[in-house]
């Protein structure tokens, strides 16, 4: 039997499933111990036909096609229930995905006190940024009950059932199923569940779950949809929880249970796009339920919404919906003021950036506040003229440069060595200072650290992720963790950054505007290594005139920094995943690029290298790796071993046919 069986409903996701089935791959639990059971809901796009492709990858996967679609999550996971084997129970929407010790930190906690139900909090993915979902338990780390009555708030939290792990025997013995064909399917099982559970654990200091809100009209989730037939699911489903309330004789816990349900649906039914008579049909069948809150003498917590609950409990519909039109304009409204303020503040952002950069170059420190844009004018016309007479394309420093298209990939490997830790500090903060966009950190490791990453670095960045290869007791694979990292980059460019290298901001600006004239390789530096000792004091204000130590020469120094462009490194067999540690790997890979004659340039610069003790530990595979490589005489050859490494079939697959110019064509 397995530890946990895994249900995923699939519906349409072609574009998400495999961030999906990969984070499940990933559970540091071991997917040996996993049964995975993907029902496709009669999918329309390519959904269906990649989960048949995990399924005949892993004899643990198992995919399911439902005959027709049934119009909600209910039937497609009563479905996996009925199918499932494992002692656990849990569940995915396949437009999510799971933190990569998820399952393993539901199991064990569930295991060790043989509780009914254990969940943890979740974050969200919006379009810009990572969110935490709300819990009403402040700093408090862990709630534990034998019932629900013994702590009522637990009914406050959303009721994911994707954050939790449930005993399987509960779930059957207890005849415990979803709503069917409407909405709000989650909120009764989670609350059926509850008023039937013995031992439930809430982890209020754990986020295993990442939830993507898909609100736009171009990509939006069956459960976010705002017209009448969702809404009506939506009062369905509150009117079977409400039944669940009675039956039970917990009438005392529909003001905790409703509070937050009963302003979702109002807030969505603002902004629904249901005509008048829809409007009044929605507002007769849910009076019954504002009526029911109202006798518990609560109001919503959102003021807006108070006098749109008065006149709802009053059957005063007209006035609702008169109400609920000018809400509706006062929302779009503030959307386009927000809108605009974002532009306005972007573009304020970026003019903050010119003067800035601008200063720091032309050494401009004293000016009158009076003439400043006089003064600047001035200025930046003079150092345009500068620019456009130097001869040598990269001698300029080109304040305006953008970093859309670049991505910092950082191997790593959490260690002990408070050293290296303190490194990566440095680093990260020092990137996000001077304007860094997308950054991945790509893990090898045992275990991974994603959500402490996610706490402390994920703010600083536009785009920030952290994936993870699970190492399973192996060295620290450099290579395979940069691999990783490349194909979860979604920008032309990309850096292979070392956690404890750093270049100067003036150099990415020359690396990035080489990539973008058509070289494919650039190193920031020369050959030589400038090591940071007195970390403190660099760090304060990140002044590389702070630096003491003196510059060394390295003539075998072909990593710390790397800039690259994504296709000609995929297409030469991106970093050889045979060597084993590392060492010798940045090496190789370089050789691999002269021989396919990829044009590459060296900034005359310096790297530098925050110190720290470095102990290495590689196999002797390593050297032999690098000799074959040096021996390559024939490109066809050459070409032929790099297109049977597994992992460059695998990216080559992943990012699509055509998107890749093909190193045969090139070589021609």
């Amino acid at each position: 039997m397995k530890k946990i069986s895994i249900i995923v409903i699939v519906f349409n996701v072609e574009s998400y499933i495999m961030d999906a089935l990969d984070s499940i791959v990933r559970q540091t639990i071991g997917l040996e111990h996993l049964e995975v059971i993907m029902v496709d809901d009669c999918s329309t796009d390519n959904s269906g036909k990649i989960i048949d492709e995990y399924a005949n990858k892993y004899e643990n996967f198992i995919s399911i096609h439902l005959p027709e679609n049934s119009g909600g999550c209910g039937k497609p996971r009563n479905v996996g229930i009925e199918k499932a084997t494992g002692e656990y129970l849990m569940f995915l929407d396949s437009d999510d995905y799971y933190a990569d010790d998820a399952c393993e930190v539901l199991y064990n906690k569930i295991k060790d006190n043989n509780a009914d139900i254990v969940f943890s909090r979740y974050i969200y993915l919006l379009e810009d940024h990572l969110q935490k979902n709300y819990s009403p338990f402040g700093e408090t780390t862990e709630i534990k009950v034998k019932r629900i009555n013994e702590d009522p708030r637990l009914l406050k939290i959303p009721p994911s059932v994707w954050t939790k792990i449930y005993k399987r025997t509960f779930i059957t013995d207890k005849n415990l199923k979803f709503l069917e064909g409407i909405h709000a399917e989650d909120l009764v099982f989670t609350l059926n569940a509850f008023l039937e559970a013995n031992g439930i654990i809430y982890l209020n200091d754990h986020f295993s779950y990442f939830y993507r809100i898909r609100d736009s009209d171009e990509d939006s989730s069956i459960s976010r949809s705002k017209d009448k037939k969702n809404l009506l699911g939506l009062v369905k489903g509150f009117y079977k929880a409400n039944e669940l309330l009675n039956h039970y004789g917990k009438k005392e816990y529909f003001p905790t249970l409703f509070i937050g349900h009963l302003q979702f649906w109002a807030d969505a039914f603002i902004i629904s796009n249901t005509t008048y008579s829809e409007k009044k049909e929605l507002l007769e069948e849910i009076n019954f339920l504002f009526e029911e809150f109202n006798k518990f003498n609560i109001k919503p917590s959102k003021k807006y919404l108070i006098p749109l609950f008065d006149t709802i409990t009053n059957k005063r519909y007209d006035e609702s919906i008169r109400l609920v039109e000018l809400l509706k304009n006062f929302i779009d409204n503030q959307k386009k003021l927000e809108n605009k303020r974002k532009r306005l503040q972007i573009q304020l952002n970026t003019e903050n950036e010119k003067m800035a950069e601008f200063l720091k170059i032309s050494g401009y420190f004293k000016y009158k506040i009076n003439n400043i844009s006089t003064r600047l004018k001035i200025k930046f016309k003079k150092r345009l003229i500068e620019l456009r007479s130097v001869k040598n394309v990269i001698s300029g420093f080109n304040p305006w440069i953008k970093y859309d298209k670049l991505t910092l990939i950082l191997p790593y490997r959490k260690t002990e060595d408070k050293d290296r830790e303190l490194n990566l500090d440095i680093t990260l903060k020092f990137y996000s200072k001077i304007g860094i966009k997308n950054l991945i950190i790509s893990e090898h490791s045992d275990k991974s650290s994603k959500d402490y990453l996610y706490k402390k670095y994920a703010h600083l960045f536009k785009f920030f992720k952290v994936c993870t290869v699970i190492a399973n007791g192996q060295l620290f694979n450099k290579a395979k963790a940069i691999n990783n990292g490349v194909l979860e980059s979604r920008t032309p460019y990309f850096a292979i950054v070392d956690i404890d290298c750093i270049t100067k901001k003036g150099n990415i600006n020359k690396a990035l505007k080489l990539l973008k004239e058509g070289y494919e390789v650039v190193h920031p530096f020369d050959r030589k290594v400038t090591d940071i000792i007195n970390k403190e004091i660099f760090q304060k204000n990140f002044d590389f005139n702070t630096i003491q130590s003196p510059v060394q020469g390295r003539p075998w120094a072909d990593g710390g920094i790397v800039f690259w462009n994504k296709n000609s490194f995929i297409n030469i067999g991106m970093k050889n995943e045979n060597f084993s540690g590392w060492g010798g790997e940045d090496n190789e890979i370089m050789l691999r690029a002269q021989f396919f004659n990829l044009k590459s340039y060296r900034i005359d610069d310096t790297l530098y290298h925050l110190y720290h003790y470095r102990p290495q530990k590689r196999t002797q595979n390593n050297a032999e790796e690098l000799e074959k490589t040096r021996q390559m005489k024939d490109k066809e050859v050459c070409l032929k071993e790099i297109n049977r490494w597994p992992w460059v079939i695998n990216a080559k697959r992943s990012l699509n046919n055509g998107i890749i110019e093909s190193v045969d064509q090139k070589l021609k």
